[in-house]
């Protein structure tokens, strides 16, 4: 046996034993979710990437609209919902914060009134918006990151709402 093949009979090993130990710290640490970086552990959890989602709602004029994330936020959103941590929610809020909206001018029933109707609002490429259409002023934006989780007591699986995020951080 050369010292090549007794290097690489201890590499395998100790490299498989350092992605363990990275996916065990960043689940304690960042809340990666089990079935992310290496995947140990993910059969002992229903919090899988896919069921976490966000809520997102812009304040625009002292009203909360909830709005749709896609296209263009997916990377990001993605990333947050993997590893929740404060910098990866607030580069992706920076991100909804910055971009363009305008009013899709289709409006849509208020679950909170129910009788009162707000618009519906799109996220658009700056160089899409003609001069008719008014890019909406975002005052803040405000993240629910909701999880999985398995009741043992009811056997059913919840959602719930891990953590909530607010940028700029003044917003009320």
């Amino acid at each position: 046996m050369t010292n090549l093949d007794k290097a690489l009979l201890w590499a395998t090993p100790l490299i498989a034993m350092l992605v363990v130990a990275n996916q065990f710290y960043r689940v304690q640490t960042y809340d990666l979710s089990t079935w992310q970086g290496g995947g140990f552990g993910m059969f002992s959890s229903v919090d899988t990437i896919d069921s976490r989602f966000f809520k997102v709602y812009l304040h625009v004029d002292h009203e909360t609209i909830p709005i749709q994330l896609k296209g263009a936020f997916n990377k990001q959103v993605t990333i947050s919902r993997a590893e929740p941590t404060e910098e990866n929610l607030k580069k992706l809020a920076q991100q909804i914060y910055q971009a363009n909206w305008i009013h899709s001018g289709t409006f849509t029933l208020d679950p909170q009134s129910q009788d009162n109707y707000r618009p519906v609002l799109v996220f658009i490429h700056k160089a899409h918006i003609k001069n008719t259409e008014q890019p909406v002023n975002i005052e803040g934006i405000v993240l629910e990151l909701w999880k999985t989780r398995f009741d043992s007591k009811t056997n059913t699986i919840e959602t719930y709402k891990y953590t909530e995020y607010a940028y700029p951080n003044n917003l009320s």
